[in-house]
């Protein structure tokens, strides 16, 4: 098939469909591809993605008035961004303050720093940039500014130590990796503003730092800690005592959302605690911890809780604990949970990501519809064993069942088999390791 006897109208229409990659094969064959790149149809409403494919040719043609009319851009370093042609096409397209784009994507190498520069300095003048994303590992020695009036979301990485200041009075959300100190201090100035922060340590050393900052705007807050297995880290309350009554508990009161990944199992209780006056949860999520009896304490002591993630936590061996959550409405399990929620009755629980390690679970159904009398919507996954044919004999008592979704674990095909009929259950989804065709013959 010839691409160059079609009319550019039906071109466009078939590159609409095309994977981005498929586009670049298509476009070194489409000896038409500098008119169809430029026309008004062409990427009206997706992202505009500039890097080469094959050299020089799959840049040709890309004119300022393709990117002043783009919503969404994404430059990622290569041959090609340095090269006077497009340094001089960014220069006329961004400089002269009619550029339509809102999402700019900078995936940047220390080798291309003249267009990197290029376009940070010009961001002042995108009126209309709502979204701003940055990942480079130049050191930036002179430091870097970026100044937006417009801008409200940022996602900034550095793989090298860059001073960096925000200049951007509307900013509301910040996705930050930190690893040096001055990754601290950007957040430390901007931190009033912020009514959503997700927060990446790959440096431990700079966690106790969080808690020198000032919260009073924020609303979720995402904390990750990353593992590195060549460095042994303490606590970060060891390494600097916290401050329980400094300006990150006084402005911690209205956090609605908080979500706690630990990679290297060193956040420990007084790391915890730093969160009590966090009073306004409604989420709460702390994953890859042990639930020892303090903790739990902590998780009962959140009244507002809605909902509640415990993915990848350990628990204790000691009595059975209870869940005292008057308003609870989605809970995540641990993978190994038995002891903790053996006694637990949660009346307003209507959502439930349940997990077994065990190899006998074919009771779990009847604990469930004893301790979640209202629940809607079950999703069973990740069972370090198969899901046998007797599994979901007592289902019908899951008298308000809606929704079953069963995900990322083998199956026995006679699964439904024992079933009893659930007429109230209306959407049945199966992404199992081993799912039969036959599973759907025995499903009443």
């Amino acid at each position: 098939m010839n691409l160059n006897q079609f009319p550019n109208e039906v071109l466009c229409c078939i590159f609409d469909y095309l994977p981005w990659k498929e586009r670049q094969r298509v476009s070194l064959v489409c000896g038409r591809w500098n008119a169809i790149i430029n026309s008004e149809h062409f990427l009206r409403h997706q992202k505009l993605v500039l890097y080469n494919c094959s050299k020089a040719k799959f840049f040709y043609g890309v004119s300022d008035q393709l990117l002043r009319r783009q919503k969404c851009i994404e430059f990622n370093s290569n041959a090609m961004l340095d090269t006077e042609e497009l340094l001089q096409t960014v220069g006329a397209t961004f400089g002269g303050g009619e550029a339509m784009v809102e999402s700019l994507t900078l995936n940047m190498r220390s080798e291309h720093r003249a267009a990197f520069e290029l376009i940070v300095a010009n961001l002042p003048k995108l009126a209309h940039l709502r979204e701003l994303k940055i990942s480079a590992n130049e050191g930036l020695s002179k430091g870097l500014v970026i100044s937006s009036a417009c801008l409200e979301r940022a996602n900034i990485s550095f793989y090298q130590n860059s001073l960096c200041v925000l200049d951007t009075p509307r900013l509301h959300t910040l996705h930050l990796t930190v690893r040096y100190r001055s990754e601290m201090e950007l957040l430390k100035a901007v931190s009033a503003q912020l009514t959503e922060l997700e927060v990446s340590f790959i440096s431990k050393d700079h966690v106790a730092s969080l808690f020198e900052c000032d919260f009073r705007s924020l609303r979720v807050l995402a904390i990750a800690l990353k593992n590195d297995k060549y460095i042994s880290y303490g606590s970060p309350t060891l390494a600097k005592p916290m401050d329980m009554d400094g300006v990150f508990t006084r402005t911690i009161g209205g956090l609605q959302s908080l979500s706690i990944i630990d990679m290297c199992c060193i956040f420990d209780l007084d790391f915890l605690q730093m969160f009590t006056h966090a009073t306004s949860l409604t989420a709460l999520a702390i994953n890859n911890i042990k639930l020892v009896n303090e903790v739990h304490d902590f998780i009962n002591s959140f009244r507002k809780l809605e909902y509640l993630n415990l993915d990848g936590c350990t628990t204790s061996n000691d009595e059975p604990k209870r869940l005292d959550l008057p308003v609870l409405r989605t809970l995540v399990l641990p993978h190994k949970h038995n002891p903790l929620f053996s006694i637990t009755e949660l009346e307003t629980l209507t959502t439930l990501y349940y997990s077994n390690a065990l190899k006998t679970k074919t009771n779990f159904i009847e604990k469930m519809a004893k301790a979640f009398a209202n629940l809607q919507f079950l999703h069973v996954q990740n069972f370090d064993y198969e899901l046998d044919s007797n599994a979901f004999v007592s289902l019908n008592l899951l008298s308000k069942l809606r929704v079953l979704t069963i995900k990322d674990m083998s199956v026995s095909c006679q699964v439904f088999a024992n079933c009893k009929t659930v007429p109230h259950l209306e959407r049945l989804v199966l992404d199992t390791i081993v799912t039969e065709v036959s599973i759907l013959e025995t499903i009443p």
